[in-house]
């Protein structure tokens, strides 16, 4: 018995449409992974930028007077930190007397958009044991991940 023309023929194509596949699936991988690798860099340097900014925030110098006497809502200080290409802004806002919110904004650019986060903390102005002003925190809650609008 003689194999047919047209077997050969299909055996052929269908083993060169099952090795594209592969390799189309192998490509999707790789992309994913190269851009999984770019979210990763930005959320880590976003960290960081983050955590500068709570460092600077907590050693801002503090004007307890200002602070006592200030209304709802003003900003009694104010910076920002960066960590490779993500920057991470700071404010200290008084609230009701004697606390103020530390709150810190941080964004990192991704693709086309930017990977973005937010932190809120309450705290109070206290006395150190060399007499130096300084904030701290309020109460038993620490650092407050906020939801993005």
């Amino acid at each position: 018995m003689t194999p047919r023309r047209g077997f050969v023929l299909l055996a052929v194509l269908s083993a060169l449409v099952i090795m594209a596949m592969v390799v189309a699936v192998g490509a999707q991988r790789a992309l994913v992974a190269a851009r999984q690798g770019v979210l990763d860099v930005a959320r880590a340097e976003l960290a960081l930028a983050v955590a500068g900014a709570q460092a600077s925030a907590l050693v801002a110098p503090v004007d307890s007077v200002a602070a006592l006497a200030a209304p709802p809502g003003t900003i009694l200080a104010a910076g920002e930190a960066a960590a490779g290409a993500a920057r991470a802004q700071w404010t200290i806002a008084s609230t009701l007397a004697p606390f103020a919110t530390i709150e810190i904004d941080g964004r990192a650019p991704a693709f086309r958009g930017a990977v973005r986060t937010r932190h809120r903390l309450l705290v109070v102005a206290f006395q150190d044991s060399v007499r130096i002003v300084r904030w701290g925190r309020a109460g038993g809650a620490g650092w407050q991940q906020m939801p993005m609008r």
